[in-house]
């Protein structure tokens, strides 16, 4: 933990200064077959959501904050950025029977489709970033409630531009296919 003194009047006080945090999951969810159209029909039955997109990343950044009031203004105390992503594809085992071409297929979707959700996660990860510089630049305000407005709007702000660039970064890649995530 990180100490910065401020000092108020003669007297010294200590404020801890917040710890970002950063949580990634991987998420399975087996799917089965011996043949390309038996995977293909595990994988459409088995993804735990309606959408016809074999793997999935979410992600959520939360931000929390204290502010310090002077005789004049409030300026932003701390900022913690509490970032979780959760990455959720399919995973097969192939059986001793599957043919080692089957095998391959597998493995090059697989690392395409591992490389796309990565691109999910670089968006998530730029996101915080960006909520952090833009926090840390705001100016003072004349009350600690315009500050917390003016933080929240901008951290919203700054979320909703990262859904858009995801949004675009699927449909420029066809949500990975175009990177080569599709089995068959």
């Amino acid at each position: 933990m990180k100490w910065i003194f401020v000092i108020v009047g003669s007297f010294t006080v200590g404020v801890a200064l917040a710890e970002d945090s950063l949580l990634i999951r991987t998420n399975v969810y087996a799917v089965s077959g011996a043949t390309p159209r038996e995977i293909r029909s595990s994988i459409d039955q088995k993804r735990p959501w309606k959408d016809p997109l074999d793997a999935s990343t979410s992600w959520s950044i939360k931000w929390s904050f204290t502010t310090v009031s002077t005789d004049s203004d409030c300026k932003l105390g701390t900022l913690e950025i509490k970032t979780s992503i959760a990455i959720t594809v399919p995973q097969w085992d192939p059986t001793s029977e599957a043919e080692d071409r089957l095998k391959q297929r597998w493995q090059l979707y697989k690392v395409a489709l591992l490389a796309h959700e990565d691109g999910h996660k670089r968006i998530a990860l730029a996101a915080a970033k960006e909520i952090k510089t833009r926090l840390k630049k705001l100016k003072p305000a004349s009350t600690c409630a315009q500050l917390e407005a003016a933080i929240n709007r901008t951290a919203n702000k700054v979320i909703e531009e990262f859904r858009q660039r995801e949004k675009a970064y699927d449909e420029r890649t066809n949500h990975g296919r175009a990177e080569g995530a599709v089995f068959p």
